[in-house]
């Protein structure tokens, strides 16, 4: 098992070394697919990562993230992790290990942005949680709406030293279901524990939901 764990990894390694062979801005599998089309995917399936040889950090899990669901902003990430030159491509980028954080958003016309951040659970396990925002050109023709948002929250689960991702279910992980897309912006925790949700009324101001970690589950504060 050990054996094929590094060969995983050494392959990943190899895979990343072509990337930057062809373009200054390296996609996997021609773009890969929509993010909205990721969104359908994530909630309900798992993923399988390459392993590592020291304690695993926010950029292996960014990269195995990468590699299940191949598209622009999550290669542009993993590009910036890898020192390849994607400054003009992302207007905002922020990789903190230590606290197992990142942000990053790409500068297109629909701006779509990705945050990753990650809990160690009461039981052993890690929560993962990955938060979309932005928009992106809808792939529904038969649709009149231009973009549709992608605000949403994944929840994965890995057990231990095992490198499978177990999907949670907001409900289960939060007491209770979140359409998150009816939020105008997603807040992970860079430090702290607990994810904001925040509407913006037309004058400005703020209404926020804060889901309050502890150490099992969220659960929403009191307003």
């Amino acid at each position: 098992m050990k054996k094929t764990v590094l060969l995983l990894a050494a392959l990943c390694c190899i895979c990343a070394s072509t990337w930057a062979q062809d373009d200054e801005f390296p996609e996997l599998a021609d773009h890969g697919v929509a993010l909205q089309l990721v969104m359908k995917e994530w909630h309900g399936q798992g993923l399988y990562t390459a392993g590592w040889d020291d304690k695993p950090t926010v950029k292996n899990y960014f990269t195995g993230l990468a590699y299940a669901y191949p598209n622009d902003l999550f290669q542009m990430v993993v590009s910036k992790m890898l020192g390849l030159g994607v400054d003009d491509a992302l207007t905002e980028y922020v990789l903190d290990e230590r606290n197992g954080y990142i942000l990053a958003e790409l500068g297109t016309e629909t701006s779509p942005s990705v945050q990753m951040c990650y809990w160690n659970c009461k039981d052993g396990s890690r929560l993962i949680a990955v938060a979309l925002q932005g928009y992106e050109y809808n792939l529904d023709d038969t649709s009149e709406e231009l973009f549709v948002s992608l605000n949403d929250i994944a929840f994965f689960r890995i057990l231990g030293d095992e490198l499978i991702w177990r999907p949670v279910p907001v409900r289960q992980i939060c007491g209770q279901d979140y359409d998150f897309i009816l939020y105008d912006s997603i807040e992970l925790p860079r430090q702290g524990k607990d994810i904001r949700l925040i509407e913006r009324s037309e004058s400005g101001d703020e209404d926020v939901t804060t889901l309050v970690w502890d150490g099992a589950r969220f659960s929403a504060a009191a307003r």
